[in-house]
């Protein structure tokens, strides 16, 4: 019986180990890209916050090191295929080049061992990135208001129920939630980049107070219970048979509790 080449046990092992973590991992499966289709050593899929999230993973079972070169690749193959992130394993290390390319991209070079120990900030870096699309996503639709005709606008406007802004109703009024979900992207672009503690400014600000936040668990929690609130003033503020409400009520309960608890204290 032949024996397994070295390089293939590293892929099973790469593919055995991210299944551990709860992927959905094909070993030498070939996917299609805009522009050509792409052989993948461990293709490894798992869904996060409602969304399918794809990682592309390159095993190198070298005894040198993995050199610039095939990072810039893999990033290309990344883009073509739209993943979300690619990841290089290599139990050799990087030369310093292949370390240098990577910086501010969506690439991972990492071991089998680092990688474990470093799985969390991962899975907590990808639900950053979903947060911040959905708040982009929100900040465009209520751009998106004043495309409206006027009379349309006005009375959309009028049937906004949130924090005041500059002023406490009318088209201003929206300020204060935009301004916010532009704080909370920079907030968790912050915490990628590993600036702890990061600021939160919640939607209803007293004194100017501000919170400092100081993990990922923390973070996510509180940006996405933020965001479920940014939504359902934008909701309700584009339902035309919507009644005025007390904002504070479109707060989930669980955001309620927390801010209360932390001004109690």
């Amino acid at each position: 019986m032949p024996r397994t080449p070295e390089w293939q046990k590293y892929q099973q092992e790469v593919s055995s180990f991210l299944s551990e973590l709860g992927f959905d991992t094909r070993v030498d499966e070939t996917i299609g890209g805009a522009r050509a289709q792409h052989d993948i050593d461990v293709a490894a899929r798992i869904r996060i916050a409602g969304l399918d999230i794809l990682w592309i993973v390159e095993c190198k079972a070298w005894a040198r090191r993995v050199p610039k070169e095939r990072i810039l690749t893999l990033q290309g193959i990344v883009d073509d295929i739209g993943a979300d992130r690619g990841l290089v394993f290599s139990e050799s290390g990087f030369q310093a080049g292949a370390i240098r390319a990577t910086r501010n991209t969506n690439i991972t070079l990492t071991g089998l061992e680092d990688f474990r120990l470093n799985f969390q900030d991962e899975i907590s870096s990808t639900k950053a990135r979903i947060l911040d699309e959905r708040i982009s996503r929100l900040l465009q639709a209520f751009s998106a208001v004043w495309d409206l005709g006027e009379s349309e606008r006005q009375a959309t406007f009028a049937r906004y129920s949130g924090p005041p802004g500059l002023l406490k109703s009318g088209p201003h009024a929206v300020a204060r939630v935009t301004a916010c979900l532009t704080e909370m992207r920079q907030s968790l672009e912050d915490a990628r980049f590993g600036r702890w503690p990061v600021a939160y400014f919640p939607l209803d600000l007293v004194d100017g107070e501000i919170f400092n936040v100081s993990d990922w668990d923390g973070l996510l929690f509180i940006v996405e219970m933020s965001v479920v609130t940014c939504e359902r003033i934008y909701h309700h503020m584009m339902t035309p048979e919507a009644s005025p409400v007390d904002w504070k009520t479109l707060q989930p309960p669980e955001l309620i509790s927390l801010l209360s608890g932390i001004r109690g204290r």
